[in-house]
C-alpha cells in the first residue's frame, strides 16, 4: 500500500507504528486532541493497512541490517588473512620492517604453510622419549598423565622401565 494520501492521516498511521498512543499520534499528527476521534481514526481500515505496512517494512530493514551485520561481524581465516595483508601493506609503507615481518608470519599461519612449534618445560626434558623403546612408549601412554609424569621426572628409560615392573 503507497503513502496516504492525506499527509495528516499518513502522519498518524507513522506515529502509530512508530509506538505512539492513539492521542498523541493523533495530536502530533496536526489534529486538536480527542480521544474519541483519534481512536476512530486508528481503526479505519486504511489506517490500520497502513500501520501494519509500516511495520513490516521496519521489520524487514532490521532483519536486512542484522544479516548485514552479522555477515562482517564473522569471523573467518580468511577475513584473518585479508587483515593481515593489509597491515603488512600498511606496515610497509609506513617503513615498520618488523611489523611487516610480523604480519607475514601470521599469514603463513593462518594459510597452513608455517607451522609454530614450541617446547614445553625445561631444555631437554623429553629427551627420554627419543631413547625409548616401543614397550616403554606404549607403557608411557599406557599410564595416563600421572604416570607420564613419573616416568618423565625420572629421565631415564631403564628408570622408567623399572617403575613399571
Amino acid at each position: 500500500m503507497p503513502v496516504l494520501k492525506n499527509p495528516r492521516h499518513e502522519r498518524f498511521a507513522q506515529f502509530l507504528a512508530s509506538g505512539k498512543t492513539t492521542g498523541d499520534a493523533y495530536e502530533q499528527a496536526g489534529y486538536k486532541r480527542n480521544a474519541s476521534n483519534a481512536s476512530h481514526m486508528a481503526r479505519n481500515e486504511e489506517i490500520t493497512n497502513r500501520v501494519t505496512e509500516i511495520n513490516n517494512e521496519s521489520l524487514e530493514l532490521e532483519r536486512a541490517t542484522a544479516a548485514a551485520a552479522a555477515e562482517r561481524a564473522v569471523v573467518t581465516r580468511h577475513s584473518l588473512i585479508e587483515k593481515a595483508n593489509a597491515v603488512y601493506t600498511m606496515a610497509t609503507e609506513a617503513g615498520q620492517l618488523l611489523a611487516a615481518v610480523s604480519a607475514l608470519k601470521e599469514i603463513g599461519v593462518l594459510a597452513g604453510i608455517r607451522i609454530e612449534r614450541a617446547e614445553r618445560g625445561t631444555p631437554g626434558e623429553f629427551n627420554w622419549i627419543e631413547n625409548a623403546s616401543a614397550a616403554e612408549l606404549r607403557a608411557f601412554i599406557a599410564a595416563g598423565i600421572e604416570g607420564s609424569e613419573e616416568l618423565a621426572a625420572s629421565g631415564s628409560t631403564r628408570r622408567a622401565r623399572s617403575d613399571l615392573s
